[in-house]
């Protein structure tokens, strides 16, 4: 029996990939990785209501906007400890987080 938090789980895990793909085809990991490395906090904006449009942000200040939701790009995996496995894991739940109206976010 498939209950309502598995098809909630699995509507955020569809939308996660969706995002996913399409911040993989403007950014490779690499450059993910790189941009964080060199920034205080880069973040990826979605729009809330177009789920296609994806685009980064850097600020020092966060984002503040009721049309966009600020996902932060971890910078544990990039910078502390350099992984491209756990930096793509812990982008993919910071998206879920974001999309599921969380703001506790991996950093």
């Amino acid at each position: 029996m498939i209950s309502l938090d598995d098809e909630i789980s699995g509507s955020i895990e569809s939308e996660v990939n969706k995002v996913c793909c399409r911040v993989f085809e403007k950014y490779s990991i690499d450059q993910l990785m790189e941009m964080v490395r060199g920034r205080e906090n880069v973040y990826l904006l979605l729009h809330r209501d177009d789920r296609e449009f994806v685009d980064i942000y850097v600020s020092n200040n966060g984002v503040d906007s009721s049309e966009f939701i600020a996902v932060p790009v971890p910078k544990r995996f990039a910078v502390l400890e350099p992984d491209k496995n756990y930096f793509e894991i812990t982008l993919k739940a910071n998206i879920a987080l974001a999309l599921r109206g969380e703001r506790d976010f991996h950093l």
